[in-house]
């Protein structure tokens, strides 16, 4: 079972709950927006489903609600900045602004985020670059726990996720966005199958015995992520797990220093400052046309450009709604019941309409 729900309605449902949880208005504000853009975007695992975990963090002391970012060094076209354990989400988002205006300054801008929690979903900072003409990089460290991911060859939570992400602007065709974990599954995509019961592809995870599962209920019993791409994966995943770590101030899983976390690196990059003139998107767009272009393989029915998707994903569920399974919803509405917040009428849930509070 689903409910479907518009997104303007789940995105005040979200603010409202942490503000009852003890957020500023504007900071709940852009979690919630965040949250319900990954939804937006097709991207569930980012989305809604971690209101809860959010809110249990808050609960354990793990996010403080009220912090905000602040630039802790600055040194040439390089900034650290601190999150001071507060939503991810803010401080990503202004480590990004932040790297953009100094790339738009220097021709490059490289700006560390350290002391944050989860920050959802990075290709969303990428993009933020990619807007203003810039390209955009992103590397995180998934260490928000003690990892996930597995070495090849191996069989113990060694990495976190790592994502990396990569947003080049365009011209009329838009940015065009890549956006992975390095592992084979992102963990969030795992969760998201618990939550409806469905079994995970082949190949991305162990058991707690290294044998082959795709169980995602058995997540928590010792099981470990597989890297994507076997060993070449594997290679990512670990220097992805030295570079936005200690470049952010933190130390990685293997240290006895090792705190809770999610550092990432963001880096803003001028066309112009390399070589004026050559318009850019322009030739981005001639790029993407001739892969658009390739004649599909026998299965396909077109070839997809990255970020192709969830721009589909956006269009439609903008419009009919975004699916949510019924577990979610249920966290959703438990919370809400809680906080004594508003929650959404039974035909809000697709028409977008007022909500009520919770009798």
């Amino acid at each position: 079972m689903t409910q479907v729900i518009q997104a303007e309605p789940l995105e005040g449902l979200c603010r409202d709950i942490f503000i009852a949880a003890g957020a500023p208005v504007d900071i709940a504000a852009i979690v919630a927006e965040s949250l319900v853009h990954s939804n937006l975007f097709g991207h569930d695992s980012h989305g809604v489903l971690r209101v809860k975990q959010y809110v249990t963090m808050i609960r354990d002391g793990m996010i403080q609600p009220d912090q905000r970012p602040r630039i802790r060094k600055r040194f040439g076209a390089t900034a650290m900045v601190t999150g001071g354990y507060g939503f991810g989400q803010v401080g990503a988002r202004y480590a990004a602004e932040l790297a953009t205006e100094i790339g738009a300054e220097q021709g490059i801008g490289a700006v560390s985020l350290g002391q944050s929690t989860h920050v959802g979903r990075l290709g969303e900072y990428t993009a933020i670059i990619a807007a203003k003409g810039l390209i955009g990089i992103g590397f995180t460290s998934g260490t928000m726990y003690s990892g996930w991911v597995t070495p090849y060859g191996g069989r113990e939570r060694t990495f976190g996720t790592n994502p990396m992400s990569f947003a080049v602007p365009g011209g009329d065709g838009g940015t065009l966005l890549l956006d992975f974990a390095t592992s084979g599954i992102a963990h969030g995509k795992i969760l998201l199958a618990r939550a409806k019961g469905a079994p995970l592809p082949i190949g991305m995870m162990l058991d707690k015995d290294g044998r082959p599962t795709t169980d995602a209920g058995i997540l928590d019993d010792g099981a470990v992520l597989l890297a994507m791409g076997a060993h070449k994966g594997s290679g990512l995943s670990l220097i992805m797990e030295i570079i936005p770590t200690l470049l952010a101030g933190h130390r990685p899983i293997s240290s006895p220093e090792f705190h809770f976390g999610n550092p990432t690196l963001l880096i803003a990059l001028s066309p112009e400052a390399f070589d004026e003139g050559t318009d850019f998107p322009r030739h981005v767009d001639a790029l993407k046309r001739r892969v658009k272009a390739v004649k599909p393989a026998e299965g396909f029915a077109e070839v997809l450009l990255p970020g192709e998707p969830e721009a589909r994903s956006y269009a439609e569920r903008v419009k009919s709604g975004i699916p949510l399974p019924e577990a979610v919803w249920a966290d959703l509405y438990e919370l809400a019941d809680e906080f004594g917040v508003c929650v959404l009428t039974p035909d809000a849930l697709s028409s977008g309409r007022r909500r009520r509070a919770i009798q």
